[in-house]
């Protein structure tokens, strides 16, 4: 399972923290307000700078979320243009995504907002084989961002983990688990030891700060390795 650090801040500090403390990969944001830190991250033209400076500054892959809305995205061409500084992934939910995302050349991830136990649009919204002669799919992995946001924070309960289960067995990618509720580094080894592809820790549970973003990252990287 692998362990993704969301950043609260598009920080080199922040990044060199998680980074340094054994995250396998880093997320950053444009375009958005994050509700579990409450950062607003800024435009394209705001954010690229201190994005090439992560970049540059680790070795870790590191993915982007490029935005909250359709209508609040970068464009291709911008998206491009960080591809020589080694942007290995893209992370956004499949409602916001346009169609010429597929042809980027990067991991997609798309992400799911809600889970309502049917099991027929998550498998449709995961299983993309592109070009159909690769057979690859072009989806890489799936973010679980299902719970609504006045659960932010509470306490992972067995049944959160038993529905997230579900729906792993339905995608038809590697499940990534964010920390919109508080997992705990004991949880997090349940959801290695059934097949999650990859925790997603994030402000809920690292805090804001480069040194409780780095003694979270070890934390929890001791857990899954211990699983």
């Amino acid at each position: 399972m692998e362990l993704i650090v969301s950043l609260p801040g598009n920080d080199v500090q922040l990044a060199k923290a998680a980074a340094g403390a054994g995250a396998d990969a880093l997320k950053v944001h444009m375009n958005v307000l994050h509700e579990a830190s409450g950062t607003r991250f800024g435009s394209f033209s705001e954010e690229a700078p201190a994005v090439r400076a992560i970049l540059g500054a680790v070795k870790c892959a590191v993915g982007l979320m490029p935005g909250g809305a359709p209508d609040a995205l970068p464009t291709r061409e911008e998206l491009l243009s960080l591809e020589p500084s080694g942007l290995n992934f893209v992370d956004i939910y499949a409602h916001n995504m346009p169609l010429w995302f597929i042809d980027l050349p990067y991991r997609l991830i798309v992400a799911l907002s809600s889970f309502d136990g049917f099991v027929e649009p998550p498998y449709y919204t995961t299983h993309f084989h592109w070009p159909p002669e690769s057979q690859r799919n072009r989806i890489a992995m799936c973010e679980a961002s299902i719970f609504a946001h006045e659960e932010y924070g509470a306490p992972f309960t067995f049944a959160d983990y038993r529905r997230l289960r579900v729906l792993q067995e339905y995608v038809d990618v590697p499940l990534v688990v964010p920390t919109q509720k508080a997992i705990t580094p004991e949880d997090a080894q349940w959801l290695k030891r059934t097949g999650t592809g990859a925790l997603m820790i994030g402000a809920v549970v690292t805090g804001l700060t480069a040194e409780s973003i780095a003694r979270a990252t070890a934390e929890y990287r001791r857990a899954i390795d211990a699983a």
